[in-house]
């Protein structure tokens, strides 16, 4: 594995930076305990960073500056031709009518530190910066009711197998290109987290190695709010725990500002949390499952927006019944029933990599940014599809 130090950052600047060389010599002098490696043929960025909240963001924003101003202009042309609204007025608007930096600043005040480095690393304003984290958030207030299709597992430890939790991350197609993984360490502590993200962006899914971890799956029929903790800043609080009794706790402590799944990944066995702004429920197959699986549809939770009741009674529907049928979560449940005894690693990824559909609802599809693996064991292991895992291969990162 190529390694390409801090020191040696200047030889891909046209990737990463758009700095001068007056610029690149501060980053090196103030962040040298940044690295970033380029992986999986360059599809991936590997960034490695030690400090701080603050410095980390800084060395964040300064190293990945370019990608993160790219990928911040697609974001504002995505809000533009969803709203129609210029994007630096809908940002400042969307931010003035929610208040979920209370519950950041409650809850996980050390990220905003994050997010400040990042802004300052970056160049770019620390309101749009903020905003950039509130992918769920902005989706639920502007979006149509069923806009993703993400699709996760979970299966507990066996007498031959350790737990492992996995996901195929899916999110808008125009982030696609920009696969980066942070591994974030600080001074004060020798926890490490791992996890998948945007540039510029704090997380999307993820673990540490003490064997926790977080994969997520948006559910619009929930009901959401203009306050609470944003589901980026739910994922980074879940992977600063210890345990996953801990990671729960804290789950059921906050107030969620979205309506999401939760599959939280620990040593011993994997939980699947359907939260709302009002309600936690968890999620399993059926009673005393070996396994958890979930996409984007409550199977627990029944505290449903207003916006979906409106919605089911327009097409004369009934909550059980739903919109539509998803067809990924079927691929999950001819695969493993209640004779399943122990599932193996290759199997997860076959799932994962499964198109069983004619049409476009199947687990490996356009939407897919990335696929992730991991591994709960006494020495954690994180693997990665960087892209569509049908046809890209899966790679295990190093701690």
């Amino acid at each position: 594995m190529k390694r390409f130090p801090i020191l040696a950052f200047a030889l891909f600047a046209f990737l990463f930076s758009c700095s001068t060389k007056d610029e690149r010599k501060q980053i090196e002098s103030e962040n040298n305990n940044a690295e970033l490696e380029l992986l999986a043929n360059g599809k991936l960025r590997f960034l490695k960073l030690n400090g701080t909240a603050y410095e980390k963001g800084l060395a964040h924003g300064r190293l990945l500056k370019s990608d993160i101003q790219e990928v911040i202009q697609l974001f504002k042309e995505d809000i533009k031709s969803s709203t129609g609204q210029d994007p630096d007025d809908f940002i400042k608007s969307f931010l003035s009518q929610t208040d979920y930096k209370y519950s950041v600043e409650k809850w996980t005040p050390e990220l905003m530190e994050e997010l400040k480095g990042i802004s300052e690393g970056s160049g770019v304003d620390f309101e749009t910066i903020f905003m950039h984290q509130l992918g769920d958030e902005y989706w639920f207030n502007t979006k149509d009711i069923l806009a993703h299709s993400c699709s996760s597992f979970g299966v507990n430890k066996t007498s031959s197998e350790p737990s492992i939790a996995a996901q195929n991350m899916d999110i808008p197609e125009f982030y696609h290109g920009f696969q980066t993984v942070i591994e974030s360490s600080s001074p004060d502590s020798d926890k490490k987290l791992m996890y998948l993200t945007i540039p510029g962006h704090l997380g999307i899914t993820g673990m540490n190695d003490r064997s926790l971890s977080i994969n997520c799956n948006t559910l619009m029929q929930l009901d959401y709010g203009k306050t609470g903790l944003p589901v980026t800043f739910i994922v980074r609080g879940v992977l600063s725990k210890e345990t996953q009794e801990e990671a729960l706790a804290f789950l059921d402590e906050i107030n969620h500002a979205s309506g999401q799944n939760y599959i939280i990944g620990g040593p011993e066995k994997v939980v699947s949390m359907e939260c709302s702004s009002h309600k936690i429920v968890e999620f399993r197959p059926f009673e005393n499952s070996l396994f958890t699986y979930h996409t984007n549809h409550p199977m627990s939770n029944t505290d449903y927006s207003a916006n979906y009741l409106e919605a089911l009674k327009a097409n004369n529907k009934s909550p059980e019944e739903g919109l539509y049928e998803c067809q990924r979560i079927k691929s999950f449940q001819r695969r493993f029933t209640e004779n399943t005894k122990s599932i193996s690693l290759d199997e997860i990824k076959n799932v994962l990599s499964s198109r069983d559909n004619e049409g476009s609802d199947v687990v490996s599809n356009r939407t897919t940014y990335s696929s992730v693996i991991y591994e709960l064991s006494e020495n954690p292991k994180f693997i990665i599809a960087p892209g569509k895992p049908h046809e890209t291969e899966y790679i295990e990162l190093e701690w």
